[in-house]
């Protein structure tokens, strides 16, 4: 992959603006980036090229439809909260065959760059079980995607912040 990542930037009205990070989740660094001074992380001295594009690709959204898109292509998502507050949620795909929904998944808060890695490789051997009972006949496509909607926030407990888009 390309590091794909998108930003989710608060809007006073409660709806977001989502914008496109090309490498943005390379080793998940817009987080210290993305500041009042560096709104798109960008600008060193003179030069301004900003790691977020300024366009955004969809405004004014509820978040449930911002953190609608495809958890196959994206890496990493980021929310910007009025206080310039970023949160960093990696995005985890359900699906089980080349047919499942795109869409549907979990964003999973992380800290940093180790923690993403934890949660990814957790996730990565839960699923290719649950993907071998799919390709056994044990489990259909949509017990799969139940059984993980259960199971990802019950690994997580209080631990972290766990948002299901089905």
């Amino acid at each position: 992959m390309r590091h794909r990542a998108l930003v989710a930037y608060e809007r006073p009205d409660g709806r977001y603006d989502r914008h496109y990070a090309h490498w943005g989740a390379t080793s998940l660094s817009l987080r210290h980036k993305i500041t009042p001074e560096t709104p798109f992380a960008g600008g060193i001295e003179n030069r301004w090229t900003p790691a977020i594009e300024p366009l955004p690709q969809a405004t004014a959204l509820p978040f449930e439809d911002t953190a609608t898109f495809d958890y196959q292509q994206i890496e990493a998502f980021y929310v910007v909260s009025l206080a310039w507050v970023v949160t960093v949620y990696l995005p985890l795909w359900f699906g089980t065959t080349v047919e499942a929904d795109p869409t549907v998944g979990a964003l999973v808060a992380v800290s940093e760059d180790q923690d993403a890695n934890h949660v990814r490789q957790w996730f990565q051997a839960t699923r290719a079980v649950v993907r071998d009972m799919v390709r056994r006949g044990a489990l259909s496509e949509r017990e799969a995607t139940n059984y993980l909607a259960t199971r990802v926030p019950e690994w997580a407990g209080d631990r972290r912040e766990v948002i299901l888009i089905r």
